[in-house]
């Protein structure tokens, strides 16, 4: 619609009235702003006696320059919210905007926006825009930011870093505080804390609204990034359970974070002190309070997993009955323990959530353990270079094939001084277990591979394979060892010297009919006098300190065991058979088996059985416990075996069964029998059916027949056993033999000497790449250094000390410590089972295999995890994944 009439246009009087009203205008508000911003010097006066300080706020107000200049306008409408204005309580400072900042659109940072009128000569324009600034001049109202009701919904980073600066409004202890409802209203005692020595603290980042009658945490308002509690957006009345949640709050993860986050904040705007002095201090203690837990979990981990306890038990709650080993040493430690005590008093009041003693944990804390074990272990083997591997096997008690992986190698340690000699340790340490699927030598080679290429050890710095004499392991054309020879031709095989000392004996048990019967009568015994506690009362009645022993078929040492009770006290089982016998309140049936087994003893010939087996098995388990030791190595093995069959050499001589008649004529004594073998049928003489066969001569003479068929017939199986069973041994230590004794190598001709390192630079060369490990002519000269200054008492692990010591004879070096990496038995491995069948056993049978392999690192490596630094696993526990608790 047009306009009648033409609106009138003002004069330049009232155009220069209306700009003095505009300026006067915007010169309150600027005053305003100031006040505001520069209160903080007049709050710090009023908090100065309080005993935990807020904040540190900057030194310069920031100054707001109002454009007065002809040509400025407003470009649009200020509304309430872009308005600031606190009280005289309110603290802190912010600093001078610099002139090439940009002012910020929030709330707190107000500033009236410049635009140049690009139609200064439109009349109706500038009219209106002058109109609507008057407008606003008489409608601003001036808000209080103190309040956290007036803060916007969304923080932006100059508004928080803002209120940062200028810190929480003062706590308002003199303020009538408005009732609710239920007649409950806030208090002033609120905003103190008590601690639990008594001690009260002030919550200085407790903050009230008036508008809203209701409180905030001022801290978690600006940095909480997440929203737990009503404290941090839209505040907190509940006041009947305040003092409950506000306990609960101030010791949450989330408002320890804050309040560091709040301390950075302010240390970066260059401010003299901390920003809450005593919340540091909490946040330290609070971070090292978890540290201390941490540690002692870690300690009662250890000390489980050594003794192979049992972690948990039927109920995981705390001082309840049957809660497990690990609460109930969680519970006693926090009788003596102040930092256990404090914890368990946390979680009792529900002060934390955050109680790290569940299953969970327990499994973290045995991994990270395991785990750094073996990070040790690798780093060892990777400064050794030459290894071996044992391997054994057997079945849990879930049936589940376990194999076990043990690496040998020889570890060099500093001296003590710089002159001392290094020391030489052959080591033999727990890698694992590994679930086999497949027993057959193809499916146990693709375990151990796949094993050694996960833990990043290579296949050929492999030096030699240690088994047991299965045939899926020593085959010649498909067993383990066959397999990994084809990839490494250094990678030597040597049968386990101790198992195969266990088979010589069972050949030997199993050499002759009065052999096999003579350990079943033993057993009989055994079992007969064991299967009663009447009749095992019986025999303790009689026998001393020895007690009978069954034998196994597995355990090396159970024959000896098992004879060495008959040996001293044959007379003592002999009268409790004869007691049960003659007792009427022991059943017929038992009556009658006590008697035949004592006619049994009441036997010369089964006396001169029980000195013969004596004799052999307590020679031959001396030399199987020397052979189970880690620290053998292949030439003492040699010199053992030698000495051995030397022995039964020796005693198979007549001079040998007159020494055992001698002895069996002793125990006859005890016994009350003649010393003389029991007659027996004579055999029928075969008729001769040709002339040339010769006559048949029986024997006659009881000694003599059991001399013959059984004396020597179990002597000459042990020897050729012997012989037979380390072959394998003695070939690979022909290749070795000029380094036991490289003293007696300078009485050796040259020619000899650069033969015997020339075979070995041989078998020491990879057949597909052609390295060799170490170089034949090279060797033969360091030896013929070495020899004539060698001491004549020195063993392999004394020269190779010495060499490296003085720093020369590499090649001597590498020789020896090839020989003493070559393994000798599996007897780690089979400790290693023993702690599988005390770890997972029947009650227990659930556990996982990654919990099983951690346990049983730190039991069998119990010596390394003693050692483990606590900050390494702690570093390891907080960096594993992402934790609701600070620890570092």
């Amino acid at each position: 619609m047009p306009k009648l009439f033409k609106e009138k246009k003002s004069s330049g009087a009232v155009f220069r009235q209306r700009r003095a009203e505009k300026e006067k205008a915007g010169k309150r508000m600027s005053e305003a702003l100031k006040e505001y911003l520069t209160s903080h010097k007049r709050r710090k006066q009023d908090t100065t006696t309080a005993s935990e300080p807020v904040s540190n706020v900057a030194s310069e107000p920031v100054q707001i320059d109002i454009d007065e200049s002809s040509t400025s306008s407003f470009k649009k409408p200020i509304s309430v919210q872009e308005v600031v204005n606190v009280d005289d309580a309110n603290t802190g400072k912010i600093p001078e905007q610099q002139d090439d900042e940009q002012p910020s659109t929030s709330s707190h940072s107000v500033y009236l926006e410049k635009t140049i009128d690009p139609e200064e000569s439109n009349d109706e324009e500038e009219e209106r825009e002058e109109l609507q600034q008057e407008e606003q001049s008489t409608s601003l109202a001036i808000l209080d930011l103190s309040d956290p009701a007036n803060w916007p919904a969304v923080l932006t980073t100059s508004l928080r870093d803002s209120f940062v600066r200028k810190g929480p409004a003062k706590q308002k202890t003199n303020f009538i505080f408005p009732k609710d409802a239920a007649n409950r209203r806030f208090t002033k005692a609120n905003y103190k804390r008590r601690l639990p020595n008594g001690e009260e603290t002030i919550r200085n980042w407790l903050v009230y609204s008036v508008k809203l009658n209701k409180v905030f945490c001022f801290c978690c308002k600006l940095f909480a990034t997440k929203v737990t509690t009503s404290l941090t957006r839209g505040g907190y009345n509940d006041w009947k359970n305040l003092s409950q949640n506000l306990s609960i709050h101030e010791k949450s993860n989330s408002h320890l974070v804050a309040i560091r986050d709040w301390n950075e904040l302010s240390r970066r705007f260059g401010c003299g002190k901390t920003i809450d002095a005593a919340s540091q201090r909490l946040l330290a203690n609070e971070t090292q309070h978890w540290q201390d837990v941490v540690k002692r979990l870690i300690g009662i981990v250890k000390y489980l997993g050594r003794q192979c306890l049992a972690f948990r038990g039927s109920r995981d709650t705390l001082y309840s009955d049957n809660n497990g080993n690990y609460l109930q040493l969680v519970e006693m430690l926090a009788t003596f323990d102040t930092v256990m005590q404090e914890h368990l008093k946390r979680i009792k009041n529900k002060d934390i959530f955050q109680h790290y003693l569940g299953k969970d944990i327990q499994n973290e804390l045995i991994s990270l353990i395991a785990k750094e074990i073996t990070k040790h272990i690798l780093q060892l083997l990777k400064n050794a270079k030459y290894y071996s591997i044992i391997l054994d096997c057997t079945p849990d008690i879930t049936l589940i094939e376990q194999m076990t992986i043990i690496v040998r190698f020889v570890s060099i340690k500093e001296g003590e001084s710089p002159t001392a000699e290094p020391e030489i340790c052959i080591d033999e340490k727990f890698l694992g277990f590994i679930q086999i699927q497949s027993s057959t030598g193809e499916g146990l080679t693709e375990a151990i591979l796949s094993e050694l290429e996960k833990l990043k050890i290579p296949v050929g710095d492999m030096r030699g394979q240690g088994y047991d004499n299965g045939s899926n392991m020593k085959g010649k054309h498909q067993g383990v060892q066959k397999r990994i020879l084809d990839l490494n031709s250094r990678a030597f095989y040597i049968p386990c010297s101790a198992h195969t000392l266990n088979l010589v004996v069972n050949d030997a048990a199993m050499s002759c009919r009065d052999a096999a019967t003579f350990f079943s009568i033993v057993q009989k015994i055994y079992v007969f006098l064991s299967g009663s506690t009447v009749r095992w009362n019986v025999l303790k009645k009689h026998i001393g300190r020895l007690t009978l022993k069954p034998l196994s078929d597995t355990r090396w040492s159970s024959r000896i065991d098992a004879i060495r009770p008959f040996r001293f006290q044959v007379g003592e089982i002999f009268d409790a058979l004869s007691e049960i016998s003659r007792e009427n309140s022991h059943t017929a049936m038992a009556q009658s088996d006590a008697e035949s087994l004592s006619k049994e003893l009441n036997n010369f010939k089964f006396l001169c059985l029980i000195v013969l087996w004596y004799n052999i098995l307590n020679r031959i388990n001396f030399v199987s416990k020397l052979l189970q030791s880690r620290s053998m190595y292949l030439p003492d093995v040699i010199d053992i075996l030698e000495s051995t069959t030397n022995y039964l050499k020796n005693y198979r001589s007549d001079k040998g069964f007159e020494d055992l008649l001698e002895e069996a004529k002793d125990l006859s004594l005890e016994m009350e029998i003649d010393p003389v073998f029991p007659p027996f049928v004579r055999q029928t003489k075969k008729k001769r059916m040709f002339c040339y066969e010769a006559p048949d001569d029986p024997i006659c003479d009881p000694a003599k027949k059991f001399k013959i068929e059984c004396f020597y017939s179990i002597l000459d199986v042990c020897i050729n056993s012997l012989d037979e069973r380390f072959g394998q041994i003695k070939h690979h230590s022909k290749h070795f033999q000029f380094l036991y004794n490289i003293q007696k190598l300078k009485d050796v001709p040259s020619e000899a000497v650069m033969e015997y390192c020339i075979d070995l630079q041989n078998i020491l060369t990879d057949d597909k790449s052609g390295d060799a490990d170490l170089d034949g002519a090279q060797l033969c000269e360091e030896l013929t250094i070495l020899a004539p200054i060698l001491r004549p008492t020195m063993t392999p692990s004394q020269i190779l000390a010495y060499a490296l010591k003085n720093g020369f004879a590499p090649n001597v070096s590498i020789a020896l410590r090839i020989l003493l990496t070559l393994p000798i038995s599996v007897a780690s491995g089979e400790r290693s089972f023993s702690k599988l069948k005390l770890i997972k056993n029947y009650l227990r049978s659930s556990m996982s295999q990654e919990r099983l392999v951690g346990l049983a690192m730190i039991s069998i490596e119990n010596q390394i995890a003693k050692e483990i630094d606590f900050k390494t696993l702690l570093h390891d526990f907080v960096t594993a994944k992402a934790r609701r608790v600070k620890f570092l």
